[in-house]
């Protein structure tokens, strides 16, 4: 393994615990419902109210996020765990098209029928990953429950959810920087997306071997402390190592912008594979070669799934009163805001906006934050 190899590694290492982070949230959360039940009963925060509110609002003793942590990681050390092994007789399903399924189970790829009872219009009640009990004449009788999830809503209704993939270990955004161009958006919107399904994120940089020099690498600076990327070339083999060995012994989807190469790395981490590719339009857009999420297996408990290619990602079920806990870079500076529930919008004294100011924080990022509030703002108005 080379040097670059074992930085990669090195940095996949670094990130695997997401508990301190979901923990955090979970201390956040607590903190702010602590702090209502005070004062001035929740009020919310304005430009016209805030000299009001600050003097009803008194820390009284409350405990830090920090405090707080220990405390649920000590009550969750505490409580018996529950099993987390799959069913020996539970298939995982592979593909899903209208009533019916490919399942695998027992070394054995089965078509089944998806019964009445479990099936439901656009597919919603069936995902790629999940773990599913099959009757006599082998139609899916029951869906197991669900470990993590990755959704969106649904392109037709927004109010139904759309499953991706279920059962996820990692998910991996996988991007390109020249073609199709980066879209530091999308990240944002996916990594949202990743934390509140449960499972872990990995940024994966495709196509490097179209990259002039470094500089070029340098909108992906404020995602390094949020999780770890791996640089790779299906052309010259730079990173899949690195690749293959974050994903060895999980199960783990492939999302990204159309074009980016997602079945071309699962087709040079597995060559018996054989996925259908297209080169990118001319114009720098990709192209749908994936219609249909599929998993598929590597071997020694290793499970990837191709996802189809997105040009734009909703958020399911997002509220603008816990945006906030997806900017996990903010944590540490909201504990330095005026106001406990501060929303880093539009109140005086925010920390998070001063070191926005100050570079220390990514203004691509709290743009992306503001944005995203200003669109659930209006959502629910």
């Amino acid at each position: 393994m080379d040097r670059s190899e074992k930085r990669h590694q090195k940095d996949i290492q670094k990130h695997v615990d997401y508990e301190t982070m979901k923990l955090r949230k979970q201390a956040g959360k607590l903190r702010r419902s602590l702090k209502k039940t005070k004062g001035s009963g929740g009020k919310p925060v304005t430009e016209e109210n805030w000299e009001q509110v600050v003097e009803q609002r008194k820390t009284r003793g409350r405990p830090s996020r920090d405090e707080l942590v220990h405390q649920l990681r000590v009550s969750t050390d505490e409580t018996p765990a529950q099993s987390t092994d799959v069913d020996k007789h539970a298939a995982i399903v592979i593909f899903v098209a209208g009533g019916r399924c490919r399942v695998f189970r027992d070394g054995q790829e089965i078509d089944c029928v998806i019964t009445p009872e479990v099936a439901v219009r656009q597919q919603s009640a069936l995902a790629v990953g999940d773990r599913v009990e099959l009757d006599e004449n082998r139609a899916v009788k029951a869906v197991l429950p669900r470990r993590t999830v990755l959704s969106r809503p649904d392109p037709n209704n927004p109010h139904r959810q759309r499953l991706i993939a279920a059962n996820l270990d990692m998910v991996i955004h996988v991007v390109s920087v020249k073609a199709p161009p980066l879209r530091p958006r999308l990240i944002d919107r996916f990594f949202i997306a990743i934390q509140r399904g449960g499972a872990q994120p990995l940024l994966c940089v495709n196509k490097i071997d179209l990259l002039s020099d470094e500089h070029e690498l340098s909108q992906l600076e404020p995602y390094r402390e949020l999780m770890p990327i791996v640089l790779c070339s299906t052309k010259s083999g730079e990173g899949l190592e690195a690749l293959r060995m974050a994903v060895q012994g999980k199960t783990c989807a492939l999302v990204g912008h159309s074009g980016v190469g997602k079945s071309t790395i699962l087709n040079a981490l597995d060559r018996r594979l054989e996925i259908a590719t297209a080169d990118v339009h001319k114009g720098g857009t990709g192209r749908h070669t994936t219609t249909a999420s599929t998993l598929y297996d590597l071997g020694e408990e290793t499970y990837l799934i191709d996802t189809p290619g997105i040009r734009e990602f909703g958020l399911w079920d997002l509220q603008l009163d816990t945006l906030r806990d997806y900017f996990p870079e903010f944590a540490e500076a909201a504990q330095w805001c005026r106001f406990n529930d501060c929303s880093h919008l539009h109140e005086p004294d925010c920390e998070v906006k001063r070191r926005v100011e100050r570079g220390q924080i990514s203004r691509a990022r709290y743009e992306t934050y503001a944005r995203l509030a200003a669109e659930l703002a209006s959502s629910s108005s």
